[in-house]
């Protein structure tokens, strides 16, 4: 939506702009510029902090058990699903991209003659220069509106701070829930023990995630800071509950209450960064915007990407699910919408019927897939020779959503297509499955025999 609205914008501002000598005019109050450089800062430093977004379904996992997904063996088939479905979107989206740009190369060339060659390679030259500089501006401007991500993405004070919040909340929420407390004082803590344990739980995943970011890079490319997270907080939640005496898994319920902003006692560190997550992938836009004619240039790419990534994805897992013939339909209604953003990942399950359980679950997919993505996609594509920058980014973000677009930060001219693959997969899909035809045969499929 921010997207369009930048582009509705551009476009007013050019059929209204007048004709005139003046290069400099300060921009107006509806110029997408203006509007671009307010939402910069922003969008910014919510891309840079989108991974941890994806956290809670990934630490409330434990909570949906074994047993209820059919055992073991179950869970086994879902997962080969979910890293088959993983590759198979992947490479067939980034091979769809490469074949049509191989494609649109070929016949846009054309054989030149030899009283042509002189010609030709002076007005290639110019077009290189050209080329250059437009790249070196476009490069000046998105460095003026929009922060370059540094190195160490955080800073070591940042770390010290969210430790010395997450050390005194949980010294609190201790002397607040633990009977071997008997001061005064945890008669006042008692009352406030769940948002004492909400701080405590939200500073605890914003360090373990600033913590896994400044390890080497060596270490990131192996361990995404996801998993260092993941581990941080479940330790610190196994610790809080022996200290009180409580079981794990009601430690772990307060993380992710799933009721919103309900008051003090009503809301979880888990409902504040799931709240966020909204709001993250929609700074996306500024990212596309800002490398909006690169988009337009390689629309025919992209159209291919969406439309591989989208029927593959729907049809090609309900086929998967089918073939290896798993018994429970939720977790086969859950691992159909693995490749597409968390957000619209439950619009689409609550188009298929899935129930709140099953909901949940397909989030916690979504999640995982993109953990996986973000840990092993970009070395998966150089293994299979795909070097291209659209073509990287369109298979990132279409096979591995948000955590996938994440981890091509590094990549500039990759990141804002993988935005976009994102984005406009899971749009897709959820048209598809909004369609009566479309569901009842995708439903037809993924639950046959069940």
């Amino acid at each position: 939506m921010i997207l369009t609205l930048l582009l509705l914008l551009e476009q007013q501002q050019q059929q209204h702009r007048p004709i005139t000598t003046t290069t400099h005019r300060p921009p107006s109050s509806s110029s997408p510029l203006l509007l671009y450089q307010l939402l910069s800062p922003g969008a910014s430093l919510l891309a840079t902090w989108l991974p941890v977004f994806f956290i809670p379904s990934l630490v409330t996992l434990p909570l949906i058990g074994v047993d209820s997904l059919g055992g073991l063996s179950e869970i086994a088939k879902g997962l080969a699903v979910l890293v088959g479905g993983f590759y198979f979107t992947l490479l067939t989206t980034a091979g769809a991209v490469v074949a049509v740009g191989t494609w649109r190369a070929g016949k846009t060339t054309t054989p030149s003659t030899d009283d042509d060659d002189e010609d030709n390679e002076e007005s290639k030259k110019a077009v290189d220069q050209d080329d250059r500089t437009g790249a070196e501006e476009g490069v000046v401007v998105a460095m003026t509106a929009m922060p370059a991500v540094p190195t160490v993405p955080f800073s070591a004070e940042l770390l010290k701070r969210l430790r010395i919040v997450a050390i005194f909340s949980g010294l609190a929420a201790l002397e607040g829930a633990s009977p071997m407390f008997t001061v005064t004082l945890a008669k006042l803590l008692t009352h406030f023990q769940t948002p004492i344990l909400t701080i405590l739980l939200g500073s605890t995943t914003l360090a373990g995630f600033v913590f896994g970011a400044r390890l080497p890079k060596r270490v990131t490319k192996r361990l995404h800071p996801l998993m260092t997270t993941l581990a941080i907080i479940w330790t610190v939640l196994g610790l809080f509950a022996k200290c009180t005496g409580r079981t794990f898994a009601s430690v772990l319920s307060t993380y992710r209450m799933g009721r919103g902003f309900h008051g003090l006692n009503g809301t979880g560190a888990g409902d504040i960064l799931l709240f966020l997550l909204g709001p993250a992938v929609m700074s996306l836009s500024i990212s596309m915007y800002d490398k909006r004619e690169l988009i337009r240039t390689n629309c025919v790419q992209i159209l291919a990407a969406i439309s591989t990534s989208a029927l593959g994805g729907l049809f090609g897992t309900a086929m998967a699910v089918r073939l290896l013939g798993l018994a429970s339909a939720d977790l086969r209604v859950a691992l159909l919408s693995r490749n597409i953003t968390s957000p619209l990942a439950l619009a689409i399950a609550g188009l298929l019927g899935a129930s709140a359980s099953t909901m949940s679950l397909a989030v916690s997919i979504v999640v995982v897939t993109g953990v996986f993505g973000a840990n092993f996609g970009a070395s998966i594509l150089s293994r299979a020779g795909i070097h291209d920058p659209v073509a990287r980014g369109l298979g990132m973000g279409a096979a591995a959503h948000g955590l996938g677009t994440a981890a091509l930060v590094d990549e500039p001219e990759a990141f804002p297509f993988a935005a976009i693959a994102m984005a406009l997969t899971a749009t897709a899909c959820t048209c598809l499955c909004s369609v009566p035809i479309v569901k009842n045969v995708l439903l037809r499929i993924a639950l046959h025999g069940v």
